[in-house]
């Protein structure tokens, strides 16, 4: 062990005495080309935005999926009549408030079986749930005028 303590302490004596012109902690790996990372657009100009089919390329890729930023525009334009996206809609909002519902049972099992009350959540916990509460009956009042 003392003999690669030596060699240890030989080498940073070697390396001290030596002038740097460069230290680099990446090892000389290449830098990312980002040249569109910190762009700010609103998606209109081709000459910046990045090719859609490159994207949906890098997105199979990776295992994501592309997610419009602007889908108030994509339903706008959308061709079909407004009841077929309206029913389209609704259906989605159906399918997605079915997977909230199945979260809500995991997590009321989760408290049953663990004996919990809510009183013994953390604050912030409560305190998001209240703000849900207070979201879920606005999306009420907006269902009733839908």
């Amino acid at each position: 062990m003392d003999r690669f303590k030596k060699i240890i302490e030989d080498l940073i004596k070697e390396i001290e005495t030596e002038e740097m012109d460069e230290a680099t902690t990446t090892g000389a790996v290449a830098g990312y080309n980002t040249p569109n990372a910190f762009k700010k657009t609103d998606g209109t100009d081709d000459e910046v935005e990045p090719d859609a089919d490159y994207v949906d390329y890098i997105n199979r890729a990776t295992g994501y999926k592309r997610v419009n930023e602007n889908r108030w525009l994509d339903l706008k334009n959308d061709e079909s009549t407004p009841n077929q996206k309206i029913g389209k809609g609704i259906r989605e909002m159906r399918k997605q408030l079915q997977e909230i519902e199945k979260f809500i049972e995991w997590y009321s099992k989760i408290k049953t079986e663990n004996d919990l009350d809510s009183s013994q959540y953390w604050k912030r916990t409560q305190k998001h749930l209240n703000v849900m509460k207070e979201r879920l009956n606005k999306i009420a009042i907006k269902i009733d005028k839908l």
